[in-house]
């Protein structure tokens, strides 16, 4: 195995692509003595099969970045192979080096004799995407070796506290792991028939939908389902039920179709979310389960049954009061690692804790609400975020909800894709549409906004759906 070189005098680099320094303590226990990770046969096995033939780059891209060979050299001459193909040039030693001088770099990286060195170390270039793949593991290793070598000295600096640190080490390694998605070329064909496939199962299904299904028909047919990347924030005033709504939505996504879904409840405990989760499936009267009397024998075989369609669902329960926006984040990653989670439900935003609290409370909601947005993005999957409305509500005539009442900051109704306000009419006057609920889709970044109308059964802390939506949907711009 070759060691580890600058451009071509010997020198040997560090993981950062600097010139090494190998007689210093980094404070990791002598471990900057060592030489990171590296193939230079590998590499220069990459760089030779582009030589032999130019197709192999249509692999070699997809896996290697610039960033990902050791030697600086190497480096060099895969920008020049790729500036060179994005050209749509020829790339071959004569075309190469005629390139290298051009950018004033031939000589720096060894002239001739490197170009020789990588021409003559492959007899075909079968094995291209095997050596890439060696070139990247090489790259991940040392990648990790640096962030590891970050924290040791973020950590030994004193300047962070221990949330701050852990907070950046499973961005750093999750932003790493991520990385080993590779996009990948998909002839058309193939594309064409997996289309027909999903456009002919939407078909035979009832209600289609293309995100994460709410589990409501009509508000599904909105939506059309709760999408990667989406912010969906969920308001109302206390007692409206939002709380239930939520869970529905996480027993329909976790156990009807299959979805892993982590609940962040910063309001209840773990045993009432069960023991809620068990009434609105089972249809058996939640007082009778927080009383435990009058319970008889049908009503405990439809709770044994509930049982035994909840227990091996995919969902995770985080119970843990006053969470900050990095634990939450945190864990997210690490359960999306683990358990490949395609739905967070937070209940709610305003018991969030608040990182910085010199900030006024207008400025934390918005900060959270950043963060909540980013946190979609990052993990590429839907985030509901409950909240709760002003009291501006209340002292209008309709009490009905509109987004400027959400709660301490506009930045929320900025920030979110969707926002559904929860009402019903019946909380303020018992003979005014009993047993109805509204949801009101007040924002839709993607699609149409309106009012859907379901069934609240109280004593079961259950929506349900009605026959059609109440409201014509409003087909205008969307926000």
């Amino acid at each position: 195995m070759s060691s580890g070189q600058g451009y071509g005098n010997g020198t040997p680099r560090d993981g950062n692509g600097g010139n090494g320094s190998h007689g210093k303590s980094d404070g990791s226990g002598g471990l900057g003595d060592r030489l990171p990770p590296q193939n230079l046969d590998a590499e220069r096995g990459v760089l030779g099969a582009i030589l032999l033939d130019n197709d192999v780059l249509h692999d070699v891209i997809a896996i290697l970045s610039i960033d990902d060979f050791y030697r600086d050299a190497h480096q060099v001459v895969y920008r020049a192979v790729r500036d060179m193909y994005d050209e749509g040039k020829a790339v071959d030693a004569v075309t190469l080096a005629d390139e290298l001088v051009l950018r004033g770099q031939y000589k720096q990286i060894g002239g001739d004799d490197l170009l020789a060195e990588i021409a003559n170390c492959v007899p075909h270039a079968a094995n291209a995407r095997y050596h890439a793949d060696i070139v990247r593991q090489k790259s991940v290793s040392r990648q990790l070796i640096q962030t590891s070598t970050d924290l040791i000295r973020d950590g030994y600096s004193n300047l962070f506290t221990s949330q701050q640190l852990l907070e950046t080490a499973e961005q750093k390694i999750f932003a790493i792991r991520e990385d080993q998605i590779k996009g990948e070329l998909h002839e058309l064909k193939i594309v064409l028939e997996q289309a027909m496939t999903r456009i002919s199962t939407r078909a035979e299904e009832k209600h289609p939908v293309s995100g994460v299904s709410s589990g409501f028909i009509d508000l599904d047919d909105v939506t059309n389902g709760f999408h990667s990347d989406q912010l969906i924030i969920l308001a109302a005033r206390p007692s409206m039920g939002k709380t239930a709504l939520a869970l529905n939505i996480c027993d329909h996504a976790a156990i009807n179709t299959k979805v892993s879904t982590l609940l962040v409840s910063l309001e209840m405990g773990r045993l009432e979310i069960g023991e809620r989760l068990l009434c609105a499936r089972s249809r058996v009267d939640g007082h009778k389960l927080r009383t435990g009397r009058g319970l008889d024998y049908r009503e405990l075989n439809k709770l044994g049954k509930a049982f035994g369609e909840m227990q091996s669902s995919p969902i995770f329960i985080d119970d843990t009061p006053a969470r900050n926006m990095l634990e939450i984040m945190a864990m997210a990653r690490r359960l999306k690692l683990r358990q490949d989670i395609g739905l967070i439900v937070i209940d709610y935003i305003q018991l969030i804790d608040a990182e910085e609290q010199r900030d006024s409370r207008q400025e934390q909601i918005a900060k959270i609400s950043r963060r909540l947005k980013t946190l979609a993005r990052e993990l590429r999957i839907p985030v509901i975020a409950l909240s709760q409305l002003n009291r501006a509500v209340e002292n209008r005539e309709d009490r009905r909800p509109r987004m400027a009442d959400l709660r301490e900051s506009g930045a929320i109704e900025q920030d979110a894709d969707i926002v559904l306000l929860l009402h019903r009419p019946e909380y303020y006057d018992p003979n005014d549409q009993p047993g109805i609920a509204e949801v009101i889709v007040a924002k839709n970044r993607s699609g149409p906004t309106g009012t859907v109308k379901m069934t609240f059964v109280k004593n079961l802390t259950r929506f349900e759906n009605v026959a059609s939506i109440a409201e014509p949907i409003d087909e205008g711009r969307p926000f």
